[in-house]
């Protein structure tokens, strides 16, 4: 028969192992062999550029997230009570060109938020395609301009004071090579 220590043990163990299953933080790890990579500095929070010697258009943002939230689970409870009136960093970007073709298929593979010395980087994650004609019934002629994109996000960052300074990196994969986006600094709002 087990003591009530080792019952309150095993019960911390299971609840630790499940929200290490459930949130599966190995998944927001940035890759650490990007030494040495492009670093492209963007004039503002988008900007066109030349990839491969094909234009796309790349831009990303962060707010700090005052939005309302569904507690669908017990666990989404749980963790909502455990960190109280919580306003994280939301971190959104995207990649667009003129077709689906012309886009290919990038994927973002980290985001790093830079606020003085504070640096927080987490693996994005990476949506589907879309394109102008997704919404078109079926069988309709697609729009003469099909413009196609990519959106990524990441959550659950920091909260750090709103109209702070912020600065962005946008880590990505295009065409088999490796870009580093930097935007430049810009103040942090509340989003919702």
């Amino acid at each position: 028969m087990l003591s009530s220590l080792s019952r309150v043990g095993l019960a911390i163990l299971l609840v630790i192992g499940s929200a290490l299953a459930i949130g599966r933080p190995w998944t927001t790890w940035c890759p650490t062999d990007w030494d040495g990579v492009a670093r492209v500095e963007l004039a503002s929070s988008s900007g066109d550029v030349f990839l491969g010697g094909r234009p796309f258009r790349v831009g990303g943002d962060a707010l700090l997230d005052y939005g309302l939230h569904a507690l669908m689970t017990p666990f989404d409870r749980v963790l909502y009570a455990l960190r109280g009136d919580h306003h994280p960093l939301t971190v959104t970007a995207s990649i667009s060109a003129s077709s689906r073709d012309a886009l290919g298929d990038p994927a973002f593979t980290c985001f790093r938020a830079i606020r003085g010395t504070d640096v927080w980087a987490r693996r994005p994650t990476t949506h589907p395609t879309q394109t102008m004609a997704d919404g078109y019934p079926p069988g309709a002629a697609p729009p003469v301009n099909n413009a196609a994109w990519r959106m990524a996000s990441a959550t659950d960052g920091p909260e750090w004071p709103d109209g702070g300074s912020v600065k962005l990196e946008l880590w990505v994969s295009a065409n088999g090579e490796q870009y580093i986006f930097v935007l430049p600094p810009f103040a942090l709002m509340r989003g919702g």
